[in-house]
């Protein structure tokens, strides 16, 4: 039978992250698209939802990087661990767009001089179409797959990957920066708590 991975604590994994932030992602975009923000107490929210937005996709990334390697070493799983791959460009990109526009912005400001609400409804459109095929497609069958396999898979554990998830992202991919435990460890620390402490306390 196959190993989901290193059994930390619960024995929860990157895997579990992933599929955690997508199912708190999506709640999050119907909070976001029903807020209209007309008053400075709906604008005020709206911003700090935003805010909590960009740590949890930078926590997203950070799980889907890691269940990404893992499956290329599953012979049944590499066509999925392949689409992911594909897909991390646009994704990546549109996260960059939305965290420079937000990085030392206060909530409430957040589209005073910038259409931060066209980019950040960019993001929620390409991360939602991932979310929905992860949660009713790709999760499910990653794990009936891991169950019956052989193979293990190596997923890092849900401390890592969420200890391990700095905000600003490189839209070409994953830098080394972003692989080195220490470094990657205190950027995480400094873009958290600098730019997005509302949504480190989430």
């Amino acid at each position: 039978m196959g190993v989901k991975g290193p059994q930390l604590g619960d024995g929860q994994t990157s895997l579990d992250v992933l599929e955690r932030e997508d199912i708190e992602l999506e709640k999050l975009f119907g909070q976001l698209n029903a807020n209209r923000h007309v008053t400075v107490e709906e604008r005020a929210e709206y911003g700090d939802m935003a805010k909590t937005l960009v740590r949890r996709v930078a926590t997203r990334e950070s799980a889907l990087v890691d269940v990404t390697g893992a499956l290329a070493n599953i012979p049944a799983l590499r066509a999925m661990s392949e689409r992911l791959r594909r897909a991390t460009h646009d994704r990546r990109e549109a996260i960059d767009r939305v965290e420079k526009m937000s990085r030392g912005v206060q909530g409430i400001n957040l589209n005073a001089g910038q259409d931060f609400d066209v980019e950040l409804g960019v993001l929620m459109r390409i991360v939602g179409s991932e979310i929905e095929w992860e949660l009713g497609q790709a999760i499910p069958t990653m794990k009936r797959a891991l169950a019956e396999s052989e193979d293990t898979a190596s997923f890092k554990s849900e401390r890592h990957v969420t200890q391990h998830a700095p905000t600003n992202l490189d839209p070409s991919g994953p830098r080394w920066l972003e692989q080195a435990p220490i470094i990657s460890r205190l950027i995480t620390l400094y873009d958290h708590l600098r730019d997005f402490p509302k949504a480190s306390r989430h």
